[in-house]
């Protein structure tokens, strides 16, 4: 009897750990994130994002953790834990850039994961937002738009009718066509008269 308890209660304590997924601390609100803290799906990670943005022209910075179940392509050579991926999306003021770290252990992304290194990249990210470098991604979009915008705009002005809105007399085109007609009677004359 005391052998038939031992292995049920072996048998209990272990089972949830193999059903339940994941446990990750959470900011989001939601059936599965009582508490601040999520349990990710099968094969999830957690997650600890820091957000450095610009709203209103000051440059302001968030945090966001969670339960992620599918991660950014990473390289093949690195499989190492933790591990962390940089991301930019463009935006009215500059976008936003967001640097994000993944780990796979129980409540691995609690307030003080990877600490050290998400403040040095804020304050690297908040300098260079401050010293008004852009983004390359950025400066690649603006120029593309201003692209875009341009050839639009010459394509309008190459098929305005400049000679009606400059007030010159449409006589003068004409004029041309019937100097033009001549030239060409007068080479089919000359061709005539070769033969």
């Amino acid at each position: 009897m005391i052998k038939y308890n031992l292995a049920l209660a072996l048998i209990s304590i272990t089972i949830p750990d193999l059903v339940s997924g994941l446990r990750c601390y959470s900011d989001h609100s939601g059936p599965n994130s009582a508490g601040g803290v999520e349990t990710c799906d099968e094969g999830g990670v957690c997650s600890s994002s820091r957000i450095v943005f610009r709203e209103e022209g000051v440059l302001r910075t968030a945090m966001s953790r969670h339960c992620v179940s599918r991660t950014p392509d990473r390289s093949a050579w690195s499989s190492d834990w933790p591990w962390c991926h940089e991301e930019w999306a463009g935006g009215d003021e500059g976008g936003m850039e967001v640097y994000t770290c993944f780990c796979k252990e129980e409540l691995c992304n609690d307030n003080t994961f990877l600490l050290p290194k998400f403040n040095e990249w804020i304050s690297v990210t908040r300098a260079r937002l401050k010293a008004g470098s852009s983004h390359p991604l950025d400066i690649l979009t603006s120029v593309a738009t201003y692209g875009i915008a341009g050839f639009f705009v010459i394509v309008v002005l190459s098929n305005l009718p400049w000679r009606k809105l400059m007030g010159k007399p449409e006589e003068v085109e004409e004029e041309d066509e019937e100097d033009s007609d001549d030239e060409d009677t007068s080479e089919s004359s000359n061709h005539a008269k070769a033969d």
